[in-house]
């Protein structure tokens, strides 16, 4: 698998370029889970963030480097 890694925050293009190296079934749930209605949309976005956080816990991520990426370099 080739990655690449971005800075954030991603532009659109880069978003799109992301979404576009997706299977077919993976780009039709994913634009399912766009879809859906939430009773609480919080709840929605804690749920997103929740996902966000295990993938990116999954791919090597830990709280050292987060703290590193977030630190306030001004």
């Amino acid at each position: 698998m080739n990655q690449k890694t971005y800075q954030l925050p991603l532009t659109f293009d880069q978003i799109l370029n992301l979404v576009l190296q997706l299977t077919a079934k993976e780009q039709e749930q994913l634009i399912q889970e766009i879809q859906k209605n939430p009773k609480n949309p919080d709840e929605d976005l804690l749920s997103v963030c929740g996902t966000f956080g295990r993938n990116a816990q999954a791919q090597g991520l830990t709280e050292d480097i987060l703290e590193e990426l977030l630190a306030d370099e001004s």
